[in-house]
């Protein structure tokens, strides 16, 4: 088997919606011919932990290196100066598994590098080991970095762009989540060979959809149409103000009411939008939840009548990795995003999702939503895991013989 030196830093027990990316390459590569070798930190770099998510058996070499996390261990009553955290929390980590990728590039010989974001930290130390080795480098962006879409990032000291700019110079390869994602860095850094940029979706693991299948809720069990949104909410790029008014107008004509209709947030924080929800008078039709395991996430989809995804503009080369799960759960979807976003155009041949953009938009869907034909979905096996690893380890094959 050929090997491949995977620096990542959300891995197991890291809680992060990134964990499932690199857990599934590195499970799946050996039906590839590769053998994934993981570097990653100390699990006491981790703030959050998700023991739900198991690290499987074939994936025998994993190394741990020390890294402080500068939000916790460099601030003095929960604070801490900016340049703290430059280019990421987990700077610290490269001066522990710098030394340790030597070593293990010695002892075990692999093949390849691949390291991913969103940490560039993870770059940072790929790029000195590929240097060292001269070793290929597949740089994983994943998305674009934020001050590449983001205008309210100001920052007076920033390492994050050097780094990106030495990372995609120096790589074999690079590799995005959407083409939109890899049009743009195909635009900033014009110079570059058109073959050094690829796509790489994200997808769903069946594996992780059988481990649920049974407990799943099968059929209708109340009258009630619950709508599920898994995961954050804020004011920067995932707004649900718009949609807040829409169900105020239908919960007005008497469309929707407390006896039919409950929106539920998982894992999202409702004080910003308190006093908004309350002058709507439209608290009755929500629940905001605390946050939960990986896999119980996965059984709560399963659970629910209908899927809601808020993707504002500011977001439109990216697709939310939880997307491909909404699809694979067989349950209407109802994305709030630009049309012309990279969302709305992943959910085009998709059967059940209804894409709105405006306030008025979301009335009708949301109605369309609570009436849906429910039918099976054709052809998501090439959104699995699967299906993604095979992808990646033709590209790790193409970057040994460039």
């Amino acid at each position: 088997m050929k090997k491949v030196l995977m620096v990542v830093l959300d891995f197991p027990p890291c809680k992060s919606a990134g964990v499932q990316r690199t857990l599934k390459f590195a499970e799946y590569l050996h039906l590839h011919g590769w053998e994934p070798i993981i570097l990653t930190v100390n699990e006491t770099a981790h703030i959050n932990s998700d023991t739900s998510q198991i690290i499987p058996e074939n994936v025998n070499h994993i190394y741990r290196s020390f890294s402080f996390n500068a939000a916790r261990d460099f601030s003095i009553k929960g604070k801490y100066l900016n340049i703290m955290k430059e280019p990421d929390r987990w700077w610290t980590w490269r001066f522990t598994a710098v030394p340790l990728g030597k070593k293990i590039i010695k002892e075990l010989q692999p093949d390849v590098i691949w390291s991913t974001y969103p940490v560039a930290t993870a770059h940072n130390i790929a790029y000195c080991l590929a240097k060292w080795s001269g070793l290929p480098w597949i740089a994983d962006f994943r998305d674009p970095i934020q001050q590449r879409y983001d205008n309210t990032v100001k920052k007076w000291f920033d390492l994050t762009l050097p780094i990106e700019r030495k990372t995609l110079i120096n790589a074999t390869k690079v590799v995005f989540n959407t083409k939109q994602a890899s049009l743009l860095y195909q635009s900033l850094y014009a110079d570059l060979p058109l073959r050094k940029f690829h796509v790489i979706q994200n997808g769903f693991d069946e594996g992780n959809f059988n481990k649920i299948e049974d407990k799943a809720i099968v059929g209708k069990q109340s009258s009630i149409f619950t709508l599920l949104h898994s995961g954050a909410i804020y004011s920067n790029g995932r707004d649900p103000g718009a949609l807040f008014q829409a169900l105020a107008a239908l919960k007005k004509n008497k469309k929707i009411s407390k006896n039919n209709f409950c929106l539920k947030f998982r894992g999202a924080a409702i004080d910003l939008y308190q006093a908004q929800i309350n002058a709507l008078d439209i608290a009755d039709l929500m629940a905001f939840l605390p946050s939960i395991n990986y896999m119980e996430s996965l059984q709560e989809m399963m659970s629910a009548d209908g899927l809601l995804l808020v993707q504002g503009g500011l977001f439109n080369n990216q697709i939310p990795g939880k997307l491909f799960e909404y699809i694979r759960s067989g349950k209407p979807i109802l994305a709030f995003t630009p049309h012309l976003g990279a969302t709305s155009q992943a959910l085009e041949d998709v059967e059940m999702t209804i894409v709105a953009e405006s306030a008025e938009q979301l009335e009708a869907a949301i109605m369309q939503s609570i009436s849906i034909n429910v039918i099976p979905r054709i052809n998501i096996e090439r959104f699995s895991r699967h299906e993604k690893t095979k992808q990646l380890a033709s590209l790790l094959n193409l970057s040994i013989k460039d």
